[in-house]
């Protein structure tokens, strides 16, 4: 019966015929002459230069299925084919921007126009608010315990035990009202107690402001009674050790404002003119005596400076040249020049200080005799001479008061030839002739005495 069903089925209903098949695509140069038909509407197109890449031929149709090469994560290389999704061949983009080829007059698109629009999601609203959104669903359920349990009450035919069993009796009932008055009276104690804090804080501030500026007031007036002292004590210490030019001024014109002072009191206080003239006399012998008294202080003011010029160009001579490195370090380095500006220099601090014996001072005055010995003028053979006088004026015992005259001239010479250029290449730092003033050399080399050095 199924057979039969089926041809039946077969007979009555024939199947449907086929399509027909689609047209081949038209080949390239088909493509170029409807593209060069003066009735299309692009241009004529001229000849495709060899020259430009393939993909700026206009006659290139983009076909269906490609071939695609790709390294897979393993190393091996697999081909896939991929379908290109296009338009019909007879469709026409609308034009939205782009530009045109100047050689070809093709008329190329922008990228956003061969792109699809993508299109919006718009959320569903109908039951944005509905009940059935807005109300929460519940469920029932029940469950089975573990452990079971019941509860029995007292009855006549139950004796049931009441010895654990406890009265509990309900407390006055507690409102609303009632917590918020209790958070109130609780919240104005803390409010009581932090507002005590805060003004006992302002209190120790202020406290502390009051000292502070008390303190601050002692310090100055003991700072103010200090400078004070301190000017004072200068003061003292200038007109009793005088140093600079200033000072000697101020000695001048104190002696001349007291001499004016007592000169009035002279005339004022009356007297004959014998008892006049003979404070007068009086006066001006004591004005004499400050004098010579202020030109002994001028002496040694000279002294005392001239000291501490020698012994500060000789520390500047002796001091290390600095050097700064290419990281910006600086660093301390030593060159002959200073090296022997410092042996000069401890040779005449040695030449001038104290002598403690007589050996000692004889062993300085060898050593600088050594030294002046290296080079030959006026200048090394005064030295050294002196040093020969006063070396044997110490073998036949004489005081050292007698020799402090001749300790002194060589001194001054020592000095001079520690400053002069050709015996200490450093002292052309602190020579005050200008660079273009050219000095003579002032002695002879022993290796060739007959020729100057240049």
């Amino acid at each position: 019966g199924l057979i039969k069903a089926f041809f039946f089925f077969f007979f009555f209903f024939p199947p449907p015929p086929p399509p027909p098949p689609k047209p081949p695509p038209p080949p390239p140069s088909a493509l170029l002459q409807t593209m060069s038909d003066p009735a299309s509407s692009q241009p004529t197109l001229p000849p495709i230069d060899s020259s430009y890449p393939s993909y700026v031929d206009p006659s290139y149709v983009m076909p269906g299925e490609i071939t695609v090469s790709a390294m897979m994560d393993d190393g091996r290389r697999s081909t896939f084919n991929v379908t290109i999704d296009k338009l019909p061949p007879g469709n026409s983009k609308p034009y939205l921007g782009g530009y045109r080829h100047k050689r070809t007059g093709v008329t190329y698109h922008h990228g956003s126009a061969q792109t699809n629009p993508s299109t919006k999601v718009y959320k569903d609203v109908s039951n944005l608010r509905n009940r059935d959104t807005q109300t929460y669903s519940t469920t029932t359920k029940s469950t089975q315990l573990v452990r079971e349990s019941g509860t029995q009450m007292k009855r006549k035919d139950v004796h049931l035990s009441n010895a654990g069993d406890r009265n509990v009796t309900a407390q006055p009932y507690f409102s609303s009202n009632q917590l918020l008055e209790l958070q109130r009276s609780k919240t104005l104690v803390i409010q009581c107690y932090w507002r005590g804090y805060i003004a006992r804080k302002v209190a120790w501030k202020r406290r502390d402001e009051i000292y502070q500026r008390q303190m601050g007031r002692l310090r100055e007036k003991e700072e103010a009674v200090r400078e004070r002292q301190r000017k004072q004590k200068e003061e003292i210490e200038r007109r009793m050790n005088p140093r600079s030019v200033r000072d000697f001024e101020i000695l001048y014109n104190e002696l001349e404002s007291w001499r004016h002072a007592e000169m009035n009191r002279i005339k004022q206080g009356g007297g004959t003119k014998m008892e006049q003239k003979g404070m007068i006399a009086e006066l001006l012998a004591k004005e004499t005596k400050l004098l010579q008294t202020i030109d002994k202080l001028k002496s040694k003011a000279v002294k005392g400076g001239r000291d501490k010029k020698v012994t500060t160009m000789m520390e500047n001579m002796a001091k290390s040249k600095s050097w700064e490195m290419s990281n910006g370090i600086p660093i301390a380095v030593e060159t002959p020049f200073t090296t022997r500006a410092r042996e000069l220099s401890a040779l005449f601090l040695a030449l001038k200080g104290s002598v403690k014996g007589v050996d000692e001072r004889l062993d300085v005055l060898l050593n600088v005799k050594w030294t002046v010995n290296e080079f030959d003028c006026a200048l090394t053979r005064d030295i050294v001479e002196l040093i020969d006088r006063e070396a044997d004026l110490l073998n036949r015992g004489r005081s050292q008061k007698t020799l402090k005259g001749l300790r002194q001239r060589l001194e001054n010479l020592f000095l001079q030839f520690v400053e002069t250029p050709e015996f200490n290449p450093e002292a052309q730092r602190f020579l005050k002739v200008g660079d273009g003033f050219e000095v003579e050399p002032v002695y002879k080399t022993l290796a060739a005495p007959s020729n100057w050095v240049e």
